[in-house]
């Protein structure tokens, strides 16, 4: 670890380790991704689109990302809407299949394409806080061990923490606040069709919605969303409550049967931004910057693509050209703006339960 650097970004993730991959790219080196685990545990998200292909050849790691072959993702079925099961698939998609990720095993992956571009990645290591003072590098970060490192620009890919962000007194501007509870199986546990294997399955219920999904790891994992109240009431972090609402569902019950998970992991699934999510000498990226809906499956998508439009506007304004941290700065709000309407029209699909107030508090009348 060096003392000085021109760009720290802190955390690691897909939206950490694109902004680090992205800068290397434009010529930007003296780079330092700070994240604070070793990349073991499970991490949530599964899913990329086939689109995600272009961000990966962008960011000059398609060759490298399709060789870890990944599960295919043929598409998706949903009870939504309706109680049969409509299907959706990439057939005729230009860009070929999505892919199921081993979220643990695909960050790793970008942090090694990191490192293999030289760039410095210190794992297991905790941001504290920060100051900003008269200094050619003038932001100076106090790491948890209580080492003191400079920069010049500072990146908040921390997600929904946003510890960097609030370091300059940003605020989260919430619009829904959604809680997912989510647990894992063993795939030869569960019953299946080979036809599910490769796709994903959303059925919504009168509290709200339930997700399958197969993992590479010999794993599927399966989760609830629903308001923290409904959760609660439901006693759905419980695995005896989780289980018995699951055996309730018409189209993934019969999928899991009466297999147990193996644990469960609760998470909050918000639609946020930030406010502001970029100002002069840092910017958010990932979910620092805006969480979408998990039901929009463009989490992951949207972080890889932030840090390539980030790392335009770092690169710029290390060269005194500030216009482009404006740029990037509105064209998070016209993103986060259009998926609102795509989340709203979604939601709006869904009129099996009017009185359900999980359900009304996401929809817009008719």
């Amino acid at each position: 670890m060096k003392p000085l650097y021109d760009v720290i970004i802190v955390g690691g993730g897909p939206a950490g380790c694109a902004t680090a991959i992205a800068l290397h790219n434009l010529g930007v080196n003296n780079t330092l991704v700070i994240e604070g685990s070793d990349y073991t545990a499970p991490r949530i998200g599964e899913s990329i689109p086939p689109n995600s292909r272009e961000l990966f050849e962008k960011l000059g790691i398609w060759n490298a990302f399709s060789a870890q072959k990944h599960a295919p993702c043929l598409g998706s079925y949903s009870s939504w809407g309706s109680d049969q099961l409509g299907y959706n698939d990439y057939l005729f998609n230009p860009q070929g299949n999505g892919w199921h990720l081993n979220r643990s095993a695909f960050d790793r992956f970008l942090a090694m394409q990191v490192e293999k571009q030289g760039g410095a990645l210190l794992k297991n290591t905790h941001f504290a806080s920060l100051t900003q003072e008269q200094h050619p590098y003038p932001i100076k970060v106090t790491l948890r061990n209580k080492a003191q490192i400079r920069c010049r620009f500072i990146v908040d890919a921390t997600g929904r923490s946003a510890k960097v962000a609030r370091q300059f007194n940003a605020k989260v501007q919430v619009e829904d606040q959604l809680v997912a509870v989510s647990g894992y199986f063993n795939a030869s546990d569960i019953i299946t069709k080979q036809s599910y294997q490769q796709m994903t399955l959303l059925e919504a219920v009168d509290y709200g919605w339930w997700y399958l999904a197969h993992l590479p790891n010999d794993k599927v994992i399966v989760t609830v969303a629903s308001d923290a109240e409904v959760i609660k009431q439901k006693q759905l972090k419980s695995i005896d409550a989780w289980q018995h609402a699951l055996q309730l569902t018409q189209h993934i019950s019969p999928i899991a049967g009466q297999a147990t998970p193996s644990n469960l992991h609760t998470w909050v699934a918000q639609s946020a931004i930030m406010d502001p999510p970029a100002d002069q000498c840092w910017l958010t990226v990932g979910d620092s910057a805006s969480s979408f809906d998990p039901i929009s499956s463009q989490g992951i998508y949207k972080a890889l693509k932030n840090g390539i439009d980030a790392a335009t506007a770092i690169e710029a304004w290390l060269r005194n050209n500030t216009l482009e941290i404006n740029q990037y700065r509105n064209n998070l709000a016209h993103s986060f703006i259009s998926y609102l309407e795509q989340k709203a029209y979604f939601y709006n699909q869904e009129q099996r339960w009017p009185q359900s107030e999980f359900w009304q508090k996401r929809q817009t009348p008719l």
